[in-house]
């Protein structure tokens, strides 16, 4: 049975799940990565919230509404990077007003377009890229609010699936920095900047999914599969 390892705990009802058992795969998911919320008492008065990521997302709102209620964010434009990280906003009752590409580079050039003279808060984690804010501080008000800590796990078991799919950089250090490649294993990334990650460990061998969805990266599994 051909199986696959995604760095990444999958819900019951995952996408990435439910594709690649109906193609017969084997599948396992877990994050290599730990994460600690990092609580606020204050958010800053702000136009606009941008989320990176699903985790961001959650940490968020989880801490919020320990200190307000969601009324007072019914005035705020919300927006988040890609397709994954907009479903769980929705999860909380807000619809985005922009999704991104999933792509840094596509992202900030869309969202600059659109926001004018406003100003942007990016919850974020500690050790946060910054890619999207990086490329637009210049021309906005960008704040952030640090919401979890996360960190590469240091108890890694060595992978021996098939297909190994990675979801971020930090998922890919706390791989390799123990672990290597075996010789019938295909890497998948889920993105360029996770991908990169991937090179610096010596990998040049990389797909590398068109989107940053659960049904891209499996679509992408299912076609090195053939």
């Amino acid at each position: 049975m051909k199986s696959v390892f995604i760095s990444r705990k999958l819900s019951a009802d995952s996408v990435f799940n439910t594709i690649l058992k109906a193609e017969g795969f084997d599948v396992a998911g877990e994050s290599l990565v730990d994460f600690r919320p990092v609580p606020f008492s204050v958010v800053p008065k702000t136009d606009w919230i941008f989320f990176y990521s699903k985790k961001g997302v959650e940490f968020f709102m989880e801490s919020f509404n320990k200190i307000a209620t969601q009324n007072e964010l019914f005035y705020v434009k919300f927006g988040t990077i890609g397709e994954e990280t907009a479903k769980s906003l929705s999860k909380y009752g807000f619809t985005p007003h922009f999704i991104g590409s999933g792509n840094p580079e596509t992202t900030a050039s869309q969202f600059i377009n659109l926001v004018q003279e406003e100003t942007v808060l990016f919850p974020c984690a500690l050790n946060s890229k910054h890619s999207i804010e990086k490329k637009i501080q210049n021309r906005i008000k960008c704040l952030n609010l640090i919401v979890y800590i996360n960190l590469p796990k240091t108890d890694c078991r060595m992978l021996s699936q098939h297909f190994l799919v990675f979801t971020s950089p930090l998922n890919v250090e706390a791989y390799f920095n123990k672990h290597g490649i075996q010789p019938h294993q295909k890497i998948v990334a889920i993105g360029e900047t996770t991908a990169a990650a991937l090179r610096r460990m010596g990998l040049n061998e990389i797909a590398i999914s068109e989107r940053p969805t659960e049904r891209c990266l499996a679509q992408k599994v299912i076609g090195l599969s053939n």
